[in-house]
C-alpha cells in the first residue's frame, strides 16, 4: 500500500490547506507550546518550510509533513518540523519521501518526536541522537 509523495509548491499552499490542516494540528498539539498551526501556515507562505503531502491512488491527501532545510560542517539537515496522518505509513511511501528531500540536497532528516513517534522512526533507520532541554530567563 504504497502512496505517492509530492511537494507542494508555496503558491498552493492555500489551495491544499483545507486538506492538510487537520493532520498538522494533531502535531502541533504535541510542541508543548513551541509551535501553532498558524505559524506552521505562515512559514508554509513566506517559503521557509516545504509541504509535503501522500496521496492515495484518488489522489486523495492521506498525510502531510512540513520541512525546513538547514546546513552544518557536515550535512544539509532535512528538519521534519511537523508531521501526521500516514506519510510514514510503509517503507516504500517513506522511501518517496526521502527523495523528495534529496532533491533539495538533504543528506540526512532530524525531527523532535514523542515516544510513541520515535518508535516508528527507529523502523525506518532512525536512531535517537540528543535529549534537548530547555531553562526560560
Amino acid at each position: 500500500m504504497s502512496w505517492q509523495v509530492k511537494e507542494v509548491p508555496v503558491e498552493y499552499v492555500n489551495k491544499a490547506w483545507s486538506e492538510v490542516e487537520h493532520f498538522l494540528v494533531k502535531s502541533v498539539a504535541y510542541s508543548n507550546g513551541e509551535l501553532t498551526i498558524e505559524e506552521t501556515k505562515m512559514r508554509l507562505l513566506d517559503g521557509s518550510w516545504i509541504l509535503f503531502v501522500a496521496l492515495d491512488d484518488a489522489e486523495e491527501v492521506k498525510g502531510a509533513a512540513t520541512v525546513c532545510f538547514y546546513n552544518r560542517m557536515d550535512n544539509r539537515v532535512a528538519y521534519v518540523t511537523n508531521i501526521g496522518g500516514r506519510l510514514l505509513a510503509d517503507l516504500e511511501t517513506f522511501s518517496h519521501f526521502c527523495e523528495h528531500l534529496k532533491k533539495h540536497g538533504a543528506t540526512c532528516i532530524e525531527g523532535a518526536v514523542r515516544e510513541s513517534l520515535m518508535r516508528l522512526w527507529a523502523r525506518l533507520g532512525a536512531r535517537k541522537k540528543t535529549t534537548i532541554v530547555q531553562i526560560a530567563l
